[in-house]
């Protein structure tokens, strides 16, 4: 999904960005430590008997409401979907106008107003439901609301996968028997010892039979249960990871884009995790490089070069969780 970074911090927003813009925002807040958790999670995955849903607490039921109450106190906007979890909060807010009114202060009367409704109820006055900032992210493309409702209904059965498959949704550290090489990972850390262990590079330099070649190479691969790996940066790469998920293979995945607090894959992925397939890899920018990406939009030619050797790394040595 195109949407802009996640930022932890209410203070450090996407810069350039007017928050008091009309705009359509996918907001999170987190839960605060030691409060009671504001749902449980019930049902069955895939099953529309039973289908994943979330049973509201009564803390979970103050902050619908409030949620709910939003348009009230802020006429100009709409709330366009909403999900409260056990330990955070997902809502998609469409703020349908320019004010002076700045999305931040919405947050913030949201966060009162879930206190003053719990004081209300006899409980203890002036208590935190959330800890400090929000995370944002606000759609930049067309045809992405969609996705982003889609993502946000999802949460229930991505949450019952995850409790029901806790190895393959966490993130780690590998290293190679010398220690020397060593990244933050995240999935099914087994694919590291598959046999068959191959990069997967597309060039310029490489003559048609040679591409060919190789491409008979990683289709042979994924047909064997072997795996491919890659950062997947080429459009030809790209189709051969399609390609791949399409026929069952497994992934380990190189990105450049550190693991954010609490991270999670998205669409694709997720399912691909679910069932034991991925592996990603994260090989992350220095300062120079993150501020190329910031102007450019994605890595430059020497950061994917280096992730395209780091992937033939991982591909012809051992390398393990630590």
């Amino acid at each position: 999904m195109r949407f802009s970074r996640k930022h932890p911090n209410a203070g450090i927003r996407c810069p350039g960005h007017d928050y008091r813009s009309r705009c359509i925002y996918h907001i999170v807040l987190n839960k605060a430590d030691r409060f009671p958790d504001f749902s449980e999670v019930v049902g069955i995955p895939d099953d529309h008997r039973w289908p994943p849903r979330t049973a509201l607490s009564e803390v979970g039921k103050i902050i619908f409401e409030a949620i709910s109450n939003i348009k009230s106190n802020f006429p100009h906007t709409s709330i366009l979907r909403r999900c409260i979890m056990p330990d955070h909060v997902h809502f998609a807010i469409f703020i349908r106008e320019s004010t002076d009114i700045h999305l931040g202060h919405i947050i913030k009367k949201l966060k009162r107003e879930c206190s003053s409704r719990f004081e209300a109820k006899g409980h203890e006055p002036e208590i935190e439901f959330f800890i400090p900032g929000y995370h944002d992210t606000f759609l930049t493309g067309k045809d992405q609301l969609k996705k982003m409702l889609a993502y946000i209904s999802d949460n229930p059965r991505r949450h019952l996968v995850r409790r029901s498959k806790p190895g393959w949704f966490q993130q780690f550290i590998i290293s190679c028997p010398d220690g020397k090489s060593r990244y933050e990972a995240y999935g099914n850390w087994d694919l590291l010892s598959e046999f068959q262990r191959v990069p997967v590079k597309v060039s310029r330099k490489y003559s048609p039979s040679e591409l060919i070649a190789r491409k008979r190479l990683w289709h042979k691969t994924i047909l064997n249960d072997g795996v491919l790996v890659s950062p997947f940066i080429n459009p030809n790469e790209k189709r051969v990871r399609d390609w791949a998920i399409e026929n069952g293979g497994s992934l380990i995945y190189l990105t450049y884009k550190p693991f954010p607090e609490k991270f999670k894959p998205q669409g694709k992925m997720f399912d691909l995790c679910a069932e034991g397939r991925l592996l990603i890899v994260c090989i992350p920018p220095d300062d120079k490089e993150n501020e190329y990406i910031r102007d450019k939009g994605c890595p430059s030619y020497s950061h994917c070069q280096r992730m395209n050797s780091i992937a033939k790394e991982i591909a012809e040595n051992e390398f393990r969780p630590l």
